[in-house]
């Protein structure tokens, strides 16, 4: 019913026309009908899942964990002596019940306390991720073999070593939202059910990560409850973040953070005697004393590889007795 004073449109009494001519409607479907003749915008929500975090939140969640994204691969790449590249995959708003359902037992969750901010939040590694991450620290190509499993002492304090690393990194792409940052490490978990930071019913956001360890791919996810980042949530707007990036003048600089830490990154660098062509007889012939020709001689300038690049051309030679290579021309990456 219209209102005092107010003077229906010529819409709303067509409706209203239609529905006296035709069989009774309810007035709930008048108004949706109406809505729909007028392609109102009608956005259905779920009061049991509240969006407590804005698409502009979730935008700036996903600025922030690039930049953390880059950093923490930097540390991981100094720390296994391997390529690490870790992407974000996707930042999602979920009930923290619905995030625990998500995880698989065993795995391998780690607690952090945000201080100063009041509560905590988690880094939960699939168990392949963890072991792949174990086996390049302990000397191995990085591999995650056989069924999944609980981490023993020794693993334990191994990821404990690799989780660490994150510390600064988040530290680093968060100051802009709260300056003096300083996570924790609680504790390390592998079955889920121990872990319960808030309600069930509490709003999360999960930030997935991709992991890339040499050749092998694994994930890891970063749960933060909507009661734990609360007091800072009106800072998480692109155009807060931006400006107060600018005005503090610290922009991360991703080129300089990577150039500094991979300067304790270690490479092996061997200069390459030459090649031999010999038959398989030849081969399983060979005993002590045989001598095998190589295709240089002794004026040439013999190339000096790393890893598994020609980077130099040098001679061999000694240098305080121990073996040694002096570098006569850099190879040009076109050559």
């Amino acid at each position: 019913m219209a209102k005092s004073g107010e003077v229906l449109s010529q819409d709303q009494i067509d409706v209203l026309l239609t529905a006296i001519d035709g069989p009774p409607t309810p007035h709930h479907q008048v108004t949706v009908n109406h809505l729909k003749e007028k392609n109102a915008d009608v956005r259905v929500y779920d009061f049991k899942h509240p969006a407590k975090f804005s698409r502009d939140h979730i935008q700036t969640l996903y600025a922030i964990h690039e930049g953390f994204a880059r950093l923490f691969s930097t540390q991981l790449t100094t720390q296994m002596r391997l390529a690490v590249q870790i992407d974000v995959a996707s930042v999602d708003q979920l009930t923290y019940e619905e995030f625990m359902r998500s995880i698989t037992n065993p795995t391998v969750v780690a607690i952090f306390e945000l201080l100063p901010l009041e509560g905590n939040i988690l880094f939960e590694f699939t168990p392949n991720t963890a072991i792949s991450m174990i086996d390049r620290l302990l000397g191995g190509p990085g591999r995650a073999m056989g069924k999944a499993r609980e981490l023993t002492d020794i693993e334990q304090t191994l990821m404990n070593s690799v989780i660490k690393r994150g510390i600064p990194c988040l530290r680093e792409t968060w100051k802009n939202i709260v300056p003096d940052l300083n996570p924790l490490l609680q504790t390390i978990e592998t079955n889920p059910r121990f872990v319960q930071i808030v309600a069930p019913s509490d709003s999360v956001v999960v930030v997935s990560f991709e992991i890339r360890i040499g050749e092998n791919q694994g994930s890891m996810r970063l749960c933060l409850p909507y009661p734990t980042i609360e007091p800072v949530i009106s800072r998480m707007s692109s155009q807060f973040f931006i400006a107060n990036a600018t005005r503090r003048g610290e922009t991360p600089k991703v080129e300089e953070e990577l150039r500094r830490s991979m300067e304790h990154v270690e490479v092996r660098m061997a200069l390459l005697l030459g090649y031999a062509d010999i038959t398989v007889r030849d081969l399983v012939q060979l005993q002590q004393g045989d001598v095998v020709v190589l295709n240089t001689t002794i004026h040439h300038d013999l190339p000096i590889m790393v890893e598994q690049n020609c980077k130099y051309l040098g001679r061999p030679g000694t240098l305080n007795r121990r073996m040694a290579a002096q570098i006569t021309e850099i190879v040009e990456e076109d050559n």
